[in-house]
């Protein structure tokens, strides 16, 4: 890992907060379930995020490789590069879209059985 990996963690967690919706640090930190200083010195100090604490991010949608690491892609070699995007687009949605889109790629897959 490089060193600018961890100095630039909090701005991309700011920036998958934003991509999910989540518009101001009280609503991240009420995800958190710590007080709005806490979110600032995650976002703006690269102050660590404890396990808990990224779980509960995940739960809600938050891409973690890319906020510790700087990685969006997908790696596996068994996977085609339309199924890396069909996941990597996924996992861009908001959670609450989630459930849809699962729904349409079911129908879609329902009509070929």
């Amino acid at each position: 890992m490089k060193n600018d990996d961890l100095c630039n963690r909090g701005e991309r967690l700011k920036e998958e907060r934003r991509r999910l919706g989540i518009n101001t640090q009280d609503e991240m930190a009420e995800i958190l379930n710590v007080k709005k200083n806490s979110v600032v010195r995650y976002e703006k100090h690269n102050a660590a995020l404890d396990t808990d604490q990224l779980d509960l991010l995940e739960d809600h949608g938050f891409n973690i490789a890319y906020i510790l690491w700087g990685t969006k892609e997908v790696k596996n070699s068994e996977l085609s590069d339309d199924e890396v995007k069909l996941i990597q687009l996924y996992r861009q949605t908001r959670t609450e879209m989630r459930e849809g889109l699962i729904s349409l790629v079911e129908t879609y897959a329902n009509q070929f059985k």
